[in-house]
Parts: structure tokens; C-alpha cells; sequence
């Protein structure tokens, strides 16, 4: 499989440092510098239930006086990101199987009140992880993530087995059609006529 990211780093006392994992297992982790573009192949894949997240991991919140957010006048003025700008799996655009999820990793004396999860198409504010599962063969599997909606169960599909034939709805179209291009036959016949005979 090819795993194909985009990606924008934002400075703020370091860059970040982005990791990426599959079934547990870290096959990238660097740091980002402004924009880049990362290729990765990677084979080792199970019949069901794979998992790929891309994630920050180094953003501190207070550790040793250090914090990777700076404000001035509760305006964000430095803070260090990650911008998922492209993520394909297979040359198949996958950012939208993140579901605008980020899963938040708490760091040292990240506030208790920061939620587990945030609301973002593809930015990468605190430490944690966009993901989504995937099973083999991948383009079957990413065709049904991205397309395939789930079938409601409150939707009846009861067919009227009391009558045989029940077909009074698409008989009546058809009938309304055939009058509509009477109607039209009607109407232009003596035009098809005159350019016939030109």
C-alpha cells in the first residue's frame, strides 16, 4: 500500500513532530517543517480490521515552563500545528474518512476541561490522532467507507403480494407521455412536413 501526506507544519519554540501508524505500529515519525510531501510503502496489512491514524505528538502545555500556543490579547500570535492538507491511501484521497474527528491525547497539565475529541476537518491543534479503520482489498473497502450509505431500519420494503401484477402507477406515465407527444406531433406535423418536402 502507498500512503501519500501532505502536510503544513507551524513553528512555535520547535516544530512538530508527526507520527504515523498502522495497526500499532509507528512507520513514520519526523518532524514537519512547513510544507512537505511524505511517500511511504507499507505491505504489512491484515485481511480485516486495519487501522491507520496520523497524529502530533510533541506539542507541550506547560511542561517545564514551556507552552506551544502563544497569545497576546487572547490572539493566538504562534502556535505549533499540523495541517492535513492530502492523505491517500493508493492514490485514493482518504481526508474525509477522518470524519472531522481528532481524537486529543492529553500532555502534561493539559486542562481536564480539553474534550477527547475535536471537531476539525485537518488540523492538528493539540496531541492526538485523526484515523479510520480499513479491511483488504483496499479500493472495495474505500469505495464502501466513502460511498456505500447505511441502509435505515425503520424502512419497509412491503410489496402488495395481494395482486399479481401492480403496475396502475407506470401505466399512467406512460399514457401521459404518448399524450405529450401526440400533443407535439399535432402541433408541428405541418412544419416536418413542409422541410420533407423542400
Amino acid at each position: 500500500m502507498k500512503i501519500f501526506i501532505e502536510v503544513i507544519g507551524t513553528f512555535c519554540n520547535s516544530w512538530p513532530i508527526m507520527i504515523v501508524e498502522v495497526n500499532e505500529k509507528v512507520i513514520y515519525e519526523d518532524t514537519i517543517k512547513d510544507r512537505q510531501q511524505i511517500s511511504i510503502d507499507f505491505d504489512d496489512l491484515l485481511p480485516k480490521a486495519n487501522k491507520i491514524i496520523i497524529g502530533m505528538n510533541n506539542k507541550s502545555f506547560g511542561r517545564k515552563g514551556v507552552w506551544d500556543t502563544k497569545t497576546n490579547n487572547n490572539q493566538i500570535i504562534e502556535d505549533k500545528t499540523i495541517k492535513v492538507l492530502s492523505f491517500k491511501l493508493d492514490d485514493v484521497e482518504c481526508k474525509d474518512l477522518f470524519k472531522n474527528k481528532f481524537h486529543v491525547k492529553r500532555s502534561h497539565q493539559q486542562p481536564n476541561y480539553f474534550p477527547d475529541s475535536v471537531e476539525t476537518a485537518d488540523t492538528m491543534n493539540y496531541n492526538g490522532y485523526f484515523g479510520f479503520g480499513f479491511d483488504l482489498p483496499l479500493y472495495n473497502s474505500l469505495i464502501n467507507k466513502k460511498f456505500k450509505n447505511k441502509k435505515e431500519s425503520e424502512m419497509s420494503y412491503f410489496s402488495n403480494y395481494t395482486k399479481v401484477f401492480h403496475y396502475e402507477g407506470e401505466k399512467q406515465l406512460i399514457k401521459e407521455i404518448k399524450n405529450n407527444l401526440r400533443e407535439i406531433n399535432e402541433k408541428f406535423s405541418h412544419k416536418r412536413t413542409k422541410i420533407r418536402n423542400s
